[in-house]
């Protein structure tokens, strides 16, 4: 039996996705240099009037048909490529979201062109920054409403994100977000290799079954990996979003402008958000490196389980030249650089002066979201949201009985049964070694459509961990549906049927693997 654990085919499994991830590390390093050498003059600077009148502005006003249709999923649904699927899980609090989504309407009304569909999703995430994603998403984080004192503020945000859409920057953080979905995978490779190390086939009266020979060191290792990507890529999200592409944040901005005042807002709404963001990017550099340095000693715990040594050596590596490298580049260049949120703040004051001078003055308006902030409903769901993420922090200090705590406090919520609650729970009942309770966590979780993949990844390291191999694809089969990929956990589908033996539909999958641009690499050694 144990002979039958070290099966060659498996390794070579792990072996092969591995060692296709590291030689991405390369284009990493290359990042510094690219931000580094975006400065310039700024955008508004180049023209005379407002932006919104410009003729680089104009020839958005008609929608490209050709490239909707190209945004558009296939006719199963699950062709969406990884890299642009949502990450967060998304956090329902009907009030709040009917505020937020009236101020897109609002701003909507001030662009003279066809508006493409914008829909407002708050997601579970404590960075400051909204994000916007090619189908019209804006996606508001935790953190933003933690921090903003206005609608003003909001709606400048907003007018931002929405100003992207509209003037198609879509592509602005490709190179970004191929980096962040490399060292998603060899997080994910350390998880499987952990999985994989500790199990073993027993043979039945009837059938194979997989048996866990060291579940608590395993789930330990498996808790810690995935707990440290998690927050690692939540406090990094912020500092990618907003040091790529200076001229396309100019253009942002000042369109963004056009449409606050257009809406009535008031235009210092603008300049009070990024001189808060500019606050939260001095106190995000030192905490992120704090949960880079845990991450990485996760990863190796995972990898050193299959005794991969030499490979856990280069990942030691690539962390410690390729991503510090970078996220120092980006912090540098984020204080010294028209990029900025100062810079960015002093160019749109001129740009106000110039355009707007007698609105400028406009009062901003505080009462509007304190009204919506202090409804008890969206009080009480707000609070949860923060006791869960205290919970991980918590976790991520060794804390365990604060983290307890904490996540118990979120449970008496409207919001208990979100995903990002009961994942606050999962992470503290992992991190005590209680592995049936943590599984019950995520099977109470009321709605899997708000989940983002990283707790689909939890409940399908789970089955995997655990020998029940079923149980994995059913809820890999549950992940396509809701995220429209079925690109995201093919490998991990692929593991799965080897680990039954199944191996007609190993092949399958091994071809349609080799389809997707993000996977065929891997696919090809795999299969």
């Amino acid at each position: 039996m144990e002979q039958a654990v070290r099966n060659p085919d498996v390794k070579t499994l792990l072996l092969a996705m591995l060692v296709s991830a590291l030689p991405g590390c390369a284009t990493l390093q290359g990042a510094p240099d690219a931000i580094i050498n975006l400065a310039g003059k700024s955008t508004q600077s180049n023209f005379q009037g407002k932006y919104l009148e410009q003729e680089e502005v104009r020839r958005h006003f008609a929608l490209d048909r050709q490239h909707g249709q190209n945004l558009r999923l296939s006719y199963d649904g699950r062709s969406l490529p990884a890299n642009e699927i949502r990450q967060q899980n998304l956090v329902v609090i009907p009030a709040l979201q009917t505020y937020l989504q009236s101020i897109v309407v609002r701003l909507g009304k001030g662009w003279p062109g066809e508006l493409p569909p914008l829909q407002v999703k708050v997601i579970d995430s404590y960075t400051f920054g909204p994000s916007a994603d090619p189908y019209g998403n804006l996606f508001v984080p935790l953190g933003m409403l933690e921090g903003v004192e206005s609608e003003d503020e909001i709606a400048a945000m907003l007018a931002h994100e929405m100003s992207h859409v509209l003037l198609r920057h879509h592509d602005r953080r490709l190179a970004f977000d191929q980096q962040r979905e490399l060292l998603t995978n060899i997080a994910t490779t350390a998880v499987i290799a952990a999985t994989v190390a500790d199990t073993r086939l027993q043979r039945g009266a009837s059938q194979w079954t997989l048996i866990s020979k060291d579940p608590q060191a395993t789930q330990k290792v498996i808790g810690d990996t995935v707990l440290y990507t998690a927050l690692a890529n939540t406090f990094s999200d912020n500092v990618w979003n907003t040091a790529w592409g200076r001229a396309q944040e100019d253009q942002a901005d000042l369109l963004g402008t056009d449409l606050l005042v257009k809406a009535n807002y008031a235009p210092r709404g603008a300049s009070h958000s990024l001189q808060r963001l500019e606050d939260f990017q001095g106190k995000q550099k030192p905490v992120l490196g704090s949960f880079l340095q845990a991450r990485k000693g996760a990863m190796q715990d995972s990898l050193k389980r299959l005794d991969l040594n030499s490979f856990t050596q280069e990942i030691d590596t690539f962390l410690n030249q390729g991503l510090a490298t970078t996220v120092t580049a980006v912090g540098e260049h984020l204080t010294r650089s028209h990029m900025s949120a100062q810079r960015r703040d002093t160019d749109l004051r001129q740009y106000l002066q110039r355009e707007y001078d007698e609105q400028r003055y406009g009062r901003v308006d505080k009462r509007s979201w304190r009204k919506v902030r202090d409804n008890p409903t969206v009080k009480a769901s707000l609070e949860a949201y923060r006791n869960a993420y205290g919970a991980n922090e918590a976790l991520g200090q060794k804390n365990l009985k604060d983290a307890r705590a904490l996540a118990q406090r979120a449970l008496r919520s409207p919001v208990a049964n979100q995903p990002g609650i009961r994942r606050s729970l999962f992470n503290v009942h992992m991190a005590a070694g209680e592995r049936k309770q943590a599984l019950a966590q995520l099977k109470a979780i009321g709605d899997w459509s708000l989940a983002g993949p990283g707790v689909y990844e939890q409940l399908i390291n789970q089955h995997l961990g655990s020998g029940n191999a079923d149980a994995a694809l059913a809820a890999i089969e549950q992940a396509e549906r809701h995220l429209g990929s079925e690109e995201l956990f093919i490998v991990e589908k692929m593991l799965a049927n080897k680990l039954k033996r199944n191996e007609s539909e190993f092949r399958v999958l091994g071809e349609k693997c080799k389809e997707m641009p993000n996977r065929k690499d891997v696919c090809k050694k795999v299969a």
